[in-house]
């Protein structure tokens, strides 16, 4: 249980050091926008390196590496101090780099910095860029954000749902050892409040001694591959984690407690001790049961999918230097707008630069998609992006007469519409080359929502010319829903400068409204890393539920056996064969569990019904091992005359 909240705490840890690198120190992100300031480059840079020296701010700016892969990040100073020419990140990977101040002479002063050193001066900093005209977003460095993200994420769930299975298991076993002298205490007379705060004690120190030695282990082996600091990152979270579930823990062993006490009827009656722990037992046996069956297909996917995750991530990374362009203004300033956005992809495209991606779903569009699951219509700069990975040696190309009808009928009178040379809608899908994706790898194309998705059966429709077959009008309505994305923070930013698009040209032409630019990679890059962990997350929790499954049906049959001994040594020793002597009880928690499996698979509607129907049957079979054991070692103990 306690490793399954070390693993949930590693992956928080591993996306906070992403975001807020601990073997720097960072504890704050600045991310700064010159391009509405008066200061010139120079200016800038010596603003930023006297405050930095001043306040000992610890300012380390993130800058691409341009040695290196073009998605990397490498990490420059603006001041000396005491950082490493690399570190290592939690998660692994590739070492960051850190380079020397000379990296930024000749670099603009836009972008992300991390503050790594005290954080007193700050407001002063913010105020003083803000009066010069900067842009300046800061987010402060912290574990709950992170935590917040992987809490969203239904693997989560997985792993909260099996960690209380586990300890309602643990909780029903402890119980249940423990019946006979509970049963005694109150027989002698002891006080129900002591009997419950000695159950509750020593379950406590159970789980706080499980607790410590995991984080003993986990912390000490992350101090020795990833040192102090994000150890000490991690060591939190995770006393976070147990904490939480300590404290559950306790308060349903306090719950199980006080529903299985031993009545005086009971006792009277010369009942064994466990007979009140006997509902409580088959109700956890059934949940742990159709746990462990609605866990396995979604682990089961998961693993399967996982080759094919490794490969969406490699895709979220070509996309990580991709820019959209937010336009917030009136229909006025958008007439204004518009001739001066179709310049800019212009001249973008003819650079290779502009990138574009729109696909329609069936859910979107009520007619017939021919067998698609979607189509997406996308530019040669798109498939520029993924031509040198595996997607590229993954396409096979559709003949036009074989889409034809589909792509016209549905398609045709949009584009008429978006036309810039008003062409008939058969004439413009002519022009279009039709590719689809074969094998497991999956293209990244953007929905109509202006979000990331990766369909399978997609059919791709490449276009000639963004400029030559779209209007300047819907170009900037594909601009503005992020259906065009440019390359580099940089480059468009001095585009917009050219084409008089930027904040300040709105203002001079007496507009009011905003232009933003936003990264389109950065959500996704964070998921596609998380997705990583999901597949041990879910399996870890899926042998977490087995194993509270596992406890619970032994409890139970435990108890079942002592209860019936009185039946089954009289039986057994007539000769009766076990399978015999247990049948009644076997076949109704047989039929109980076909029920269950049954609802399972109805209810999720999954297509990995084997994965579900694998560990039904591995529960119904360790439900009928566990009745067998157990009747006999309750006929071993009456023969001892142990019972």
């Amino acid at each position: 249980m306690f490793a399954l909240l070390a693993l949930v705490a590693g992956i928080v840890t591993d996306l906070h050091d992403r975001d807020f690198p601990q073997a720097l120190g960072a504890r704050s992100r600045i991310g700064l926008n010159f391009h509405s300031s008066a200061l010139t480059e120079r200016d800038a840079q010596a603003a930023l390196q006297e405050m930095d020296d001043r306040l000992h701010l610890g300012l380390v700016k993130i800058a691409p590496d341009l040695a290196g892969d073009g998605n990397a990040k490498v990490y420059v100073p603006l001041s000396e101090g005491n950082f490493p020419a690399e570190f290592r990140w939690f998660g692994g990977g590739a070492p960051g780099q850190v380079l020397g101040r000379e990296r930024l002479d000749h670099s603009p002063p836009d972008g992300t910095y991390l503050l790594t050193g005290d954080r007193a001066g700050l407001g002063e900093v913010e105020k003083a860029l803000v009066s010069s005209g900067v842009q300046v977003d800061t987010t402060d460095a912290s574990v709950v954000d992170s935590f917040v993200f992987v809490a969203k994420e239904g693997s989560f769930g997985a792993a909260v749902l099996a960690a209380f299975a586990l300890v309602v298991a643990l909780a029903l076993f402890w119980l249940s050892a423990r019946a006979r002298g509970r049963a005694l205490r109150v027989l002698a007379g002891c006080q129900t409040s002591r009997i419950h705060a000695q159950d509750l004690s020593g379950f406590a120190g159970v789980l706080l001694a499980s607790s410590a030695a995991v984080a003993l282990v986990a912390g000490g082996s992350v101090v020795v591959t990833r040192g102090w600091p994000p150890a000490l990152l991690f060591l939190q979270v995770l006393a976070g984690l147990e904490g939480a579930v300590i404290a559950a823990s306790l308060c349903t062993m306090l719950a199980l407690s006080v529903s299985a006490w031993p009545g005086a009827a009971m006792l009277a009656r010369r009942r064994p001790a466990v007979h009140s722990l006997r509902k409580a037992a088959s109700v956890v046996q059934a949940l742990t049961f159709v746990l462990v069956a609605a866990a396995a297909g979604p682990a089961w996917a998961a693993h399967k999918y996982s080759s094919a995750q490794a490969a969406e991530t490699a895709q979220w990374s070509r996309l990580s230097d991709q820019v959209g362009i937010r336009f917030n203004m009136g229909g006025g300033a958008m007439d204004w707008t518009e001739p001066r956005v179709g310049q800019l992809v212009e001249e973008a495209e003819a650079q290779g630069s502009a990138a574009f991606s729109y696909t329609m779903t069936p859910q979107d569009w009520s007619g017939d998609l021919g067998g698609y699951s979607a189509v997406a219509f996308v530019n040669q700069a798109w498939m520029n992006l993924f031509s040198s990975g595996p997607v590229n040696r993954s396409l096979s190309e559709v003949p036009f007469e074989q889409v034809r009808q589909m792509v016209v009928e549905a398609f045709g009178e949009q584009f008429e519409i978006w036309s810039r040379n008003k062409l008939p809608g058969n004439e413009l899908m002519a022009q279009f080359r039709y590719v689809k994706p074969v094998g497991e790898v999956r293209i990244p194309v953007n929905s109509r929502g202006g979000s990331l998705m990766f369909p399978d059966n997609v059919l791709i429709a490449v276009m000639p010319s963004l400029f030559g077959m779209i209007n300047d009008r819907n170009l900037t309505s594909l601009v503005s829903t992020r259906h065009i994305v440019f390359a580099g923070l940089t480059p468009i930013q001095g585009m917009l400068e050219q084409h008089r698009l930027t904040v300040a040209d709105l203002r001079a032409a007496g507009f009011g409204g905003d232009v933003d630019l936003v990264y389109i990679a950065e959500e996704g890059l964070l998921k596609a890393q998380f997705a990583a962990h999901v597949t041990w997350l879910l399996n870890l929790a899926l042998l977490a539920l087995v194993v509270a499954f596992v406890v619970a049906a032994v409890v139970s049959a435990v108890i079942s056996a002592q209860l019936h001994t009185k039946r089954d040594f009289p039986l057994r020793t007539a000769g009766h064969p076990w399978a015999w002597v247990l049948r009644d009880r076997v076949a109704k928690e047989v039929l109980a569990g076909a029920g269950l499996m049954t609802a399972v698979i109805l209810v999720q509607q999954s297509t990995e019904v084997t994965a579900v129907l694998t560990a039904s049957a591995f529960g119904l079979s360790t439900t009928i091992v566990s009745h067998l054991i157990a009747a006999r070692w309750c006929f071993s103990a009456v023969s001892r005359r142990k019972i």
